[in-house]
C-alpha cells in the first residue's frame, strides 16, 4: 500500500508540475504580446481610468462595471454614473483607430466631412462633446458630428510632448503674457483659472482638487496641455479681441491678478 501511495502520489507531482509550466508559458506569451488582460471588445477593462463626458465637459473617470457599450463609471468627484461608449466614454492618452471608426477624433486629425452631400477634406480645429469644428478649403469652418466624419488617412497616435516642450510646433509659453485669475460668470457652474509663470492652476467647480497645466499659445488660441499627455487632449480656448478667454465653460474675463 505504500508504494502504491508513493507512485499515485508522484504521478500527481508530475502533473502539477506540467500544468504550472503551461500556466507560466502562457503568461509569458501574453507578456510578449503585450496584450491587456481583461480588456472587453472596445478595449476597456474594469479599473481603467477613463474621461466621461459630463455637463461641465470631459472629465476623468474610474470603470466599475460593463456591460456590452454601458460602463459604469465612478467620476473624480465620487459620483458614481452610467455612460455609454463611444458619445460618453473615451480613453486617456488618445483615441485608438477603432476609436475614430466608432467616431471619436482628436485635435488636428486629418478627416474628411461631408458638406451638402459632398465628402471634402479638413481638419479638426475644436472639439464640444461629440461636435467638430472642421477647417475645410476656402478658409471655411464648418460643424460636423460623427455621422457626417470619416477619416481621409489610416490614423496613428499623436506624439505626446515632454513637460516644459510645446504640444505641437509653433507654440510659445502664456508666461508673462496672460497672468492672473480668469472665472467664468457667476452660478453652480463657475470655472476659475488662475494663470502664473506659463502655468494654469484649474480650480475644480465641485469638487477642492486642483488641476496645474501648462499654458501654451499661438494662432489666436490658448492651449492648456497636461504634460504626458497627447496634444489631442489639449484644452483649447480661443483669444477674444476684448482679450477675455472663449473656452467650452464659457466666456472667461480677467477678475484678478
Amino acid at each position: 500500500m505504500r508504494a502504491g501511495l508513493l507512485i499515485i502520489t508522484s504521478a500527481a507531482l508530475l502533473c502539477l508540475a506540467s500544468v504550472g509550466e503551461s500556466q507560466t508559458s502562457t503568461l509569458g506569451q501574453g507578456r510578449a504580446t503585450g496584450r491587456v488582460a481583461g480588456a472587453d471588445a472596445n478595449g476597456f477593462k474594469i479599473g481603467e481610468h477613463v474621461q466621461i463626458l459630463t455637463g461641465f465637459g470631459w472629465i476623468e473617470g474610474t470603470i466599475l462595471a460593463a456591460q456590452g457599450n454601458d460602463y459604469r463609471v465612478r467620476a473624480r468627484t465620487g459620483t458614481e454614473i452610467t455612460k455609454r461608449y463611444p458619445d460618453e466614454v473615451r480613453r486617456i492618452g488618445g483615441p485608438t483607430d477603432a476609436d475614430r471608426a466608432a467616431g471619436q477624433y482628436t485635435l488636428h486629425d486629418k478627416v474628411q466631412v461631408n458638406a451638402n452631400g459632398t465628402w471634402v477634406d479638413g481638419e479638426i480645429m475644436t472639439i464640444l462633446g461629440m461636435d467638430y469644428q472642421v477647417s475645410i478649403s476656402g478658409n471655411r469652418l464648418v460643424w460636423a458630428n460623427a455621422k457626417n466624419l470619416r477619416a481621409s488617412f489610416a490614423p496613428s497616435r499623436s506624439p505626446v510632448a515632454k513637460a516644459g516642450v510645446p504640444p505641437k510646433a509653433g507654440l510659445t509659453s502664456c508666461a508673462g503674457k496672460i497672468e492672473g485669475r480668469y472665472a467664468t460668470a457667476g452660478g453652480f457652474a463657475t470655472m476659475t483659472i488662475v494663470f502664473r509663470s506659463g502655468k494654469a492652476i484649474m480650480k475644480d467647480a465641485i469638487s477642492d482638487k486642483d488641476t496645474e497645466l501648462e499654458c501654451w499659445m499661438g494662432g489666436g488660441k490658448v492651449y492648456l496641455h497636461k504634460p504626458g499627455d497627447a496634444p489631442g487632449e489639449d484644452l483649447p480656448m480661443d483669444i477674444n479681441d476684448d482679450g477675455t478667454l472663449q473656452s467650452p465653460f464659457g466666456e472667461m474675463k480677467k477678475k484678478g491678478s
